[in-house]
């Protein structure tokens, strides 16, 4: 077996039980034991199949299926057909990722904070509180409003997460993503999989950081626009939207949903697919207690993820039972009386245009988030029946 293997670009960084080797341009990843990730290593460097099968069997005491190894990498899409040409090493917006995290940037954000922290020390009414909600006294503008001008906010929290990975030469994609029967923004990171453990907390952290910008720049700005003559509105929506800055924080600390500290927890604990590790247990152990069919054994994740998923199932269950409580305690009825008011006015004879106007708005808004939820929940159910790829940890809220 005289044959070249060609393989396109691929990063090597070692983990706990092995050589995560992936290939950052299409977010497949896998970890190999050492001896296959020196295979590739002698495969990039040009040697023969025929030379790293013997090396292989001489350092291991065992042949080495190569046809089955090459399958493997086919599968994973590493290896380079003819005419391919090797993967370019560069992406877009790398500059912005360095200027947006580079020491002149980290200046300019701590005397923003400092600014901002010094001001709410001093003026009790600009500190977070939910009363600044109500920035005026129409009702119906309050939710469209807020949630018009929390959507550039979203998109900064996002690409702060985008372009802390871009600046590392790492490609990413945005998209919407489901956490239980929450909708949220999420960015695509599994290149993150491809640099050292150390490098990655960054890119999970910087969506909070542009959260906690945003919300002390908003609190300076509001201060700087009370008075000389501006209407008063306009300086109390900049506290509305910077209270969504805070609600967007908390959000983060709902670990057990995937978001940004669920990550920052999970690469600390030197984990790579927790969360996922740790529902298999929780499903063994249900079908244990049912005395159901014993599992597939749960080889595919490492030694580290089940040993830590000990500890962090109960926190999932309770977790996942707090939404569900919240859910039922509140969503529910909250809903029925919304659409209860809605029933009303529409069989109602008294009801007047602009109810009806508000009625119909109301329902093609509902109908919108709720189609996409079951877009994204059917999407998500797609992915799954397909063959997986070892690239789970990297959607970040």
């Amino acid at each position: 077996m005289s044959t070249t293997v060609r393989l396109h670009r691929l990063t090597m960084v070692a983990e706990d039980d092995g050589v995560m080797i992936g290939r950052p341009e299409t977010g497949s990843y896998a970890v190999f034991p050492e001896e296959g990730a020196q295979a590739l290593r002698m495969f990039a460097d040009g040697l023969p199949a025929a030379e790293v099968a013997d090396w292989y069997e001489r350092v291991c005491g065992a042949p080495l299926d190569m046809d089955d190894f090459l399958e493997t990498l086919s599968e994973l899409g590493f290896l380079r057909t003819d005419g391919a040409q090797p993967d370019a090493p560069t992406v877009r917006w790398q500059g912005l990722g360095r200027l947006l995290f580079g020491v002149p940037a980290w200046l300019a954000y701590g005397v923003v904070v400092a600014g901002a922290v010094t001001v709410m020390v001093r003026d009790p009414g600009l500190r977070p509180s939910y009363h600044q909600v109500f920035f005026t006294h129409y009702l119906s503008l309050i939710p469209i409003t807020i949630f018009a001008l929390a959507i550039p906010c979203i998109v900064i929290h996002e690409g702060f997460h985008a372009l802390a990975g871009r600046r590392l030469g790492l490609p990413s994609t945005l998209g919407i993503g489901r956490r239980l029967y929450y909708l949220v923004a999420e960015t695509r990171l599994d290149s993150l999989l491809s640099v050292d453990r150390r490098k990655r907390f960054l890119p999970f952290c910087a969506g909070m950081v542009a959260d906690v910008v945003l919300l002390c720049g908003l609190t300076l700005t509001s201060l700087a626009l009370d008075g000389h003559g501006i209407p008063s509105w306009i300086h109390k929506l900049c506290l509305a939207v910077a209270f969504t800055c805070v609600l967007r924080l908390i959000w983060q600390f709902l670990f057990y949903l995937e978001t940004d500290i669920y990550y920052v927890v999970s690469t600390a604990a030197r984990c790579t697919d927790l969360q996922n590790a740790t529902r298999f247990r929780i499903r063994s152990g249900v079908r244990r207690t049912l005395r159901l069919a014993p599992p597939v054994p749960d080889t595919e994740w490492s030694e580290r993820d089940r040993a830590v998923a000990r500890w962090y199932a109960p926190l999932l269950i309770a977790g996942y039972g707090f939404s569900l409580a919240s859910l039922v305690w509140a969503g529910l009825p909250t809903a029925l009386h919304f659409w209860s008011t809605i029933a009303g006015r529409l069989s109602g004879a008294d009801t007047s245009f602009w109810e009806l106007v508000d009625a119909a708005g109301f329902i093609a808004l509902s109908a919108l988030q709720i189609g996409l939820l079951v877009h994204v929940t059917l999407r998500d159910r797609r992915a799954r029946s397909r063959p997986p790829t070892p690239s789970s940890e990297g959607a970040l809220t």
